[in-house]
């Protein structure tokens, strides 16, 4: 039988995001505040936070961008 090709999931749990961005869980949170880092899905009933990656993405791209002026 032929295993399922890998699905890599487009959203992230809080951990699986901090650990995504290399920071600490309290520094990825000060980012969330100063609006640097995007905040998680508002997803009803869900009961737990995810994270967009393609988000994530985009706001260290971002960064990066400004590192270089």
């Amino acid at each position: 039988m032929k295993q399922a090709a890998m699905i890599r999931p487009r959203t992230m749990t809080f951990k699986e995001t901090v650990t995504y961005w290399g920071l600490s869980a309290n520094t990825f949170r000060k980012l969330m505040l100063q609006g640097v880092a995007p905040g998680p899905l508002d997803i009803p009933g869900l009961g737990r936070l995810l994270f967009d990656r393609e988000q994530q993405d985009r706001a260290i791209d971002a960064l990066r961008q400004q590192s270089r002026v």
